[in-house]
């Protein structure tokens, strides 16, 4: 986790130094309209939407994966619960039947 900080804070100096000695205005056209920005304003708006979209994939793609993993989890409760049945009947006291005839005379 400290890793990642840290890269994002080294990415973020570049960019505030790439914005900052490219502080130049520059017309900017958006559909129909045209307007005077400046490239540092620019480029700062373009970063915090990037970081924005990417959370936001990330976000869906995580509640995705709990999903995911609650599905299966619920699977595997249900496996071991069967599991420990079946176990179960494996060790049926001896009672000259094998484990399969005790097995098939339960679902009767």
């Amino acid at each position: 986790m400290q890793q990642y900080f840290i890269l994002s804070l080294i990415a973020s100096i570049i960019v505030v130094v790439f914005a900052i000695t490219n502080a130049a205005t520059v017309p900017v056209k958006i559909f129909f309209a045209q307007y005077e920005l400046s490239l540092a304003l620019i480029i700062f708006i373009s970063t915090a939407l990037g970081a924005v979209i990417a959370t936001m994939i990330a976000f869906v793609k995580q509640f995705k994966l709990n999903k995911q993993i609650k599905s299966l989890t619920t699977d595997n409760q249900t496996l071991m619960i069967e599991n420990k049945k079946l176990q179960e009947e494996l060790h049926l006291p001896k009672t000259g039947k094998s484990p399969l005839d005790a097995a098939v005379e339960k679902t009767r």
